[in-house]
C-alpha cells in the first residue's frame, strides 16, 4: 500500500529534507574526495560522480513540461544518472583493488 492512502505527505517538505541529506551527503563525500586526493589515484572518479549527480539534481528540482509530451527534467535525470552508476561502480572496483593491495602489503 502507498503510504498517501492512509495520511496526506506533504510533498514540498519531503522535497526538502531528501535535498538536504543529498547536499549533505554530497559535502562530506566531497569533502573525502579533496581529502584523499593525492593518496588514491582512482578518487577523481568518485569527485566526477559527485560533480555529476549534483548536476544531475538541477535537473530534478528545475522541472520542466515534457517535449513532444515525452522527455521531461525528471526523464532526462533518470538517462543522466545512468551513466554516473557505471563510473560509481568502477571507483568502488578500484577503491577495494586498492584497500585489497594496501592490506597485503601490511600483512607481507
Amino acid at each position: 500500500y502507498n503510504l498517501s492512502f492512509y495520511k496526506k505527505i506533504d510533498y514540498g517538505y519531503n522535497m526538502r529534507f531528501n535535498v538536504f541529506i543529498g547536499v549533505t551527503h554530497h559535502c562530506i563525500l566531497l569533502g573525502w574526495g579533496l581529502w584523499n586526493w593525492g593518496y588514491r589515484p582512482h578518487i577523481k572518479k568518485a569527485v566526477w560522480v559527485i560533480v555529476g549527480t549534483s548536476l544531475a539534481l538541477l535537473l530534478e528540482l528545475g522541472d520542466f513540461p515534457p517535449y513532444y509530451g515525452i522527455l521531461d527534467a525528471h526523464a532526462l535525470w533518470h538517462a543522466a544518472t545512468v551513466p554516473l552508476t557505471v563510473l560509481w561502480w568502477s571507483f568502488i572496483v578500484d577503491d577495494c583493488v586498492f584497500e585489497y593491495n594496501r592490506f597485503k602489503r601490511k600483512v607481507v
